[in-house]
């Protein structure tokens, strides 16, 4: 396993994983593959994936009973290791209290990170909620999610006591708007950039640039995105997955860098 350090969130692992693939469908649970769920959460915990990445509306919140589930097998000595990101739907910012005291329930402990799924209708709102939800001990950082620099520096200028410790917007190898404006800012800044579909739903193996620099390396096309994520400051990717051995393919990303030869061919736009 590999670790980033942050110098609100201390060092966390270098990849994660995403759950909007486990639990059942937005909104609405579906129990069915628990089982199936439950060990692909197993082997993201026994392969040093430690950043779970979920939300109140996988699963209608069934995602994150699972992880839940997952957590209490791991055991609590390691607890301080996992980083849980949980999200909530951002149409009503009165309810957030409520929801983060509900993702907490469902989860069986605290959460580390809370952010919404995306913009707010009232920022200044949110951030209070965020504050009070740490102080209560229900999170332990907030984050925005979906977002520009704009937003997060409005949001960072509500803030009394507790300044924003992520960031959570999409970037992969085929979306690179935020290498403009986001990511820079979330690496000047020292804050966790979460790199969200960072396969584009299987969209990036098809890359010939990726495939190529694959075959070279021994690696999958999968690996070879992640790694090209990884390698970036402050940024962890956190791919998705409802089968246990796409785990093991995500964890090969591990334990290597991509050759600065391979690093040039690919930063070519």
């Amino acid at each position: 396993m590999e670790e980033k350090c942050f110098k609100n969130l201390g060092c966390i692992s270098a990849l994660g994983i995403g759950t909007s693939s486990i639990g059942g469908d937005l909104w609405r649970p579906d129990t069915s593959r628990d089982e199936q769920h439950l060990a692909v959460l197993a082997n993201a915990l026994a392969y040093g994936l430690w950043l779970i990445d979920t939300s109140e509306i996988y699963g209608g919140g069934h995602a994150e009973e699972l992880i839940g589930k997952a957590l209490a097998t791991f055991g609590r000595s390691g607890r301080d290791k996992i980083i849980i990101v949980t999200k909530f739907w951002p149409d009503d910012v009165g309810r957030m209290v409520q929801a983060a005291r509900a993702s907490a329930r469902r989860l069986g402990t605290y959460i580390d990170i809370y952010m919404p799924h995306g913009p707010l209708p009232d920022i200044c709102k949110a951030v209070r909620n965020f504050e009070v939800l740490i102080e209560e001990g229900f999170i332990r950082y907030w984050g925005l999610s979906n977002v520009t620099v704009e937003k997060i520096k409005e949001a960072r200028e509500c803030a009394k006591k507790y300044d924003i410790a992520a960031v959570e917007n999409v970037y992969n190898y085929i979306n690179r708007l935020d290498e403009y404006e986001a990511l820079p800012y979330a690496q000047r800044e020292g804050l966790l950039y979460i790199a969200a579909s960072p396969l584009a739903r299987g969209l990036v193996v098809e890359n010939y640039r990726l495939r190529q620099v694959a075959q070279r390396l021994g690696k999958t096309p999968v690996q070879v995105a992640l790694r090209w994520l990884m390698d970036k400051p402050n940024v962890v990717p956190i791919p998705r997955t409802s089968r246990p051995d796409g785990v093991l393919e995500f964890a090969g990303a591990y334990g290597w860098r991509l050759p600065e030869e391979h690093l040039k061919e690919l930063d070519v736009r």
